[in-house]
């Protein structure tokens, strides 16, 4: 069983990544800081490395990936590590998933139940 230590935020964001020897395109199903899942429809292998383009709807520039590592594949789904950022792509990154889960834990959040009367 794998424990999840941080905050994973559905999203659509287009991706092109390329391996040794290929280059592909998808979406971003989801993200955290560590990494991301991704659908494609081109196949990679677990433990491929990758370089990726991810392209935030935030007006500002594409976050980039120097260096993914593919950790498992399911069909046309595939999940990865980042392992080499820029700094201040690391940063934009953990304040769109820090502004999601503010906003989502406020419509979340319902007063406390009381145990003990």
């Amino acid at each position: 069983m794998n424990i999840r230590y941080c905050e994973r935020i559905p999203t659509k964001y287009p991706v092109i990544f390329a391996g040794q020897s290929y280059v592909g395109e998808g979406t971003v199903l989801n993200v955290s800081v560590p990494g991301c899942e991704i659908s494609s429809k081109r196949p990679v292998e677990p433990g491929a490395y990758l370089e990726m383009t991810i392209l935030v709807p935030d007006n500002n520039s594409s976050l980039r990936v120097g260096l993914a590592k593919v950790c498992w594949c399911n069909g046309h789904r595939f999940g990865v590590e980042f392992i080499r950022m820029l700094g201040e792509d690391q940063v934009r990154l953990g304040r769109l998933v820090k502004q999601y889960g503010s906003s989502q834990s406020a419509t979340r959040l319902r007063p406390a139940r009381m145990l003990h009367s």
